[in-house]
């Protein structure tokens, strides 16, 4: 949730009131400073910059997304839930980037590893229809249709999924 330079600023802080409250031997406080900085570190390995990296996705700023997730070096050591909107977050970068193999694969693997909302799996598999669209394999592209339409779609996702399936019944048509 916090910027890696947020953090870096808070634990420096919470070191500088720490060593304030042992200063004044108030030993209590002291260490909740330090376990507050010692939460912020463990916070940056466990849930790095995902949240803001998917939140500025959501806003259609896929550059600042792709700098923001960029800054996580080791995606296997953050939770399942938040590895999970990495791999969402990276697939859909690299959907914009027409890397269409990556964003199938980092796609996938969001969903293997599981989405908290069933909102959030249509979007994956709408992405994963349009991956295949833009492949054009057709009928990949249908099964993944065919999959968003058990879930129970929000209006943006259904208008979506319903100009998506038009498209791959036209192309797939004139093939």
């Amino acid at each position: 949730m916090f910027t890696p330079i947020i953090r870096i600023v808070l634990v420096i802080f919470s070191l500088i009131a720490a060593a304030y409250f042992y200063s004044k031997e108030d030993f209590v406080n002291m260490s909740m400073m330090l376990i507050a900085g010692g939460l912020f570190i463990y916070g940056y390995f466990k849930y790095g910059t995902v949240y803001a990296a998917f939140q500025q996705i959501k806003k259609d700023n896929v550059k600042k997304a792709e700098e923001l997730i960029s800054k996580i070096k080791n995606p296997d050591k953050l939770t399942k839930g938040h590895k999970s909107y990495y791999y969402f977050t990276t697939g859909i970068i690299a959907l914009e980037k027409k890397e269409f193999e990556k964003s199938h694969s980092d796609l996938t693997q969001a969903l293997d590893i599981g989405l908290r909302t069933e909102n959030d799996k249509s979007i994956v598999l709408l992405n994963l229809a349009n991956v295949e669209l833009l492949r054009e394999d057709y009928n990949k592209a249908i099964e993944y249709i065919k999959k968003v339409r058990q879930l129970k779609l929000k209006p943006l996702v259904e208008s979506e999924t319903n100009r998506i399936e038009k498209e791959i019944k036209t192309l797939h048509n004139n093939v």
